[in-house]
């Protein structure tokens, strides 16, 4: 492999990315989920969103951080997308897909989070003014959710785990430029996200979709690495 169209810092910066991309979202991933201020299936299914807005509200400044983390590790995601693409030093269809998803993948998800730390800043600052207001709030939370878990749950991890790292992966197992069974690892993540897509179909299929935080895994080990590849160039 020509290691010389890389240089160690950018493998230095790359693994740091990794291992930030993947603390970051499963940092995010249990705040949210152990106080309840993003993941509430129950709104999904006809469901009020006032027991979120109530969580939001005791704890606003936890919320904020919260959701701020996904977007500093989808940053961190494109980085590495951008640093790993001339690490496959062969020429692939397979690697410029993987890009191209990361591309408008990352993109396209951080612009949905945004939408929900807006509707997250809108509820602190405005719920509770009036009954009114707080109807119309409640509204508005449902619809964002509603739209939020179309595009979050489907395209979110199609275009970066199924596209982007599935199709990166892919293209280090036929360079060589990872061990094999680092490549397999993100590429099995992507086929069972594509299968927990179906759950519409059968809900038993959702439980694939542990694949997210397995492909985040995945970045922490991928960004130790290339720290370890990184200080091996170095020496060489």
């Amino acid at each position: 492999m020509k290691e010389d169209l890389i240089s160690p810092s950018n493998l230095r910066l790359a693994g740091i990315c990794g291992i930030l991309a993947g603390l970051f979202v499963v940092a995010f991933a249990g705040i949210a989920d152990s106080h309840k201020i993003l993941f509430m299936p129950e709104i999904y299914s006809g469901g009020s969103s006032l027991p979120w807005i109530h969580n939001v509200l005791s704890s606003p400044a936890l919320s904020r951080i919260a959701m701020i983390l996904p977007l500093l590790g989808f940053s961190c995601f494109l980085v590495v997308g951008l640093i790993f693409y001339p690490f496959i030093c062969q020429y692939s269809w397979q690697k410029n897909l993987g890009l191209a998803g990361y591309l408008i993948g990352v993109p396209f998800t951080s612009v949905l989070w945004i939408s929900q730390l807006s509707l997250m800043n809108f509820v602190l600052l405005y719920f509770g003014k009036s009954p009114e207001m707080d109807l119309q709030i409640q509204a508005i939370a449902t619809y964002v959710f509603f739209f939020f878990q179309i595009s979050n749950d489907v395209f979110g991890p199609l275009f970066i785990i199924v596209i982007g790292t599935g199709m990166m992966a892919w293209a280090a197992l036929k360079a060589g430029a990872l061990p094999k069974w680092m490549c397999y690892w993100p590429m099995i993540c992507g086929v069972l996200m594509l299968i927990s897509f179906l759950s519409f179909l059968n809900p038993v299929l959702g439980i694939l979709g542990f694949a997210a935080p397995a492909h985040m895994i995945w970045f922490i080990v991928l960004g130790v690495y290339l720290l370890r590849r990184s200080k091996t160039y170095t020496a060489e």
